[in-house]
């Protein structure tokens, strides 16, 4: 049976997050909430912990590991997914590490744990896209029109960008009398399998050309 520390860990807590909560627990300095392992080993003093007993608070861990999440270096953070990944998932294949790694800057987005990372980076870690019976359900027929079109237009494309792949949404939105997720959604799930996770444009721009296209001709 996992301990209350081993299923922190297995959720993919930082080590900073994780140091930050327990020294907050019965001691404050000031209204200060968040602080450096300097800032820690300096201002902390037995003296300031409370004779109250604390009790674990899994919103409180989570909301200061979103914290660090978003702010720590990203070369870092990738280190840290790669060594939460070799421990309870599956280790990284190394082709996959440099678009990892590029991707780090959306892939936190929203994310408060590493498994959170993990879980929006299956569509680069995966090589071969997943869709549940539910998603598939998103793929109707004008869905998969709208696929078509957009792999036309975007196999004609010279240098990927947002621009110009927001040129074809755009493009489909009006020729399919739609909405943004009229275009996106069906996209998204060719591409990832999932309606939910990164942002459209960054899901296209760190997938490689020859695997987008890949994906979607499985559609074809």
């Amino acid at each position: 049976m996992l301990s209350n520390f081993d299923r922190i860990l297995k959720l993919g807590i930082l080590s900073d997050a994780l140091r930050n909560y327990l020294l907050r627990l019965g001691w404050s300095h000031k209204d200060k909430e968040i602080f450096s392992l300097e800032e820690s080993i300096k201002l902390f003093d037995l003296k300031g912990v409370g004779k109250s007993p604390s009790k674990l608070d899994m919103s409180r861990i989570l909301s200061l590991n979103e914290h660090y999440i978003k702010h720590i270096n990203e070369k870092y953070l990738f280190k840290f997914l790669k060594d939460y990944c070799k421990k309870f998932k599956k280790e990284i294949d190394v082709s996959k590490e440099k678009t990892l790694l590029e991707s780090m800057n959306f892939l936190k987005n929203k994310a408060k744990t590493l498994e959170d990372i993990y879980k929006n980076a299956q569509y680069i870690l995966s090589n071969a896209v997943k869709i549940s019976s539910e998603d598939s359900k998103l793929l109707d027929a004008t869905s998969k029109k709208i696929l078509k079109d957009f792999l036309t237009d975007y196999e004609k494309i010279t240098k990927i960008t947002k621009e110009s792949i927001e040129k074809i949404v755009n493009g489909l939105i009006d020729k399919h009398k739609t909405n943004f997720k009229g275009v996106g959604q069906p996209l998204r799930v060719a591409l990832t399998g999932s309606k939910f996770g990164p942002g459209l444009y960054n899901i296209i721009l760190s997938l490689d050309k020859n695997e987008t296209v890949k994906r979607l001709k499985m559609f074809q």
